[in-house]
């Protein structure tokens, strides 16, 4: 999860030097968001396959 994040951070213009200044000062905030809608997207790919 820190990796995907860190690496969409990158894709939008936050260098690493930035990211790493700071550790977890951009990841943070983000993973509880990012971890809901990853198993929200599960149980619906779940639902959807009958399982």
């Amino acid at each position: 999860m820190n990796g995907m994040l860190r690496d969409t951070a990158i894709a939008r213009g936050i260098s690493k030097r930035e990211l790493d200044a700071s550790p977890g000062e951009y990841e943070d905030p983000l993973q509880p968001k990012a971890k809901e809608w990853y198993l929200s997207g599960m149980a619906q790919a779940d639902k959807l396959t009958g399982q």
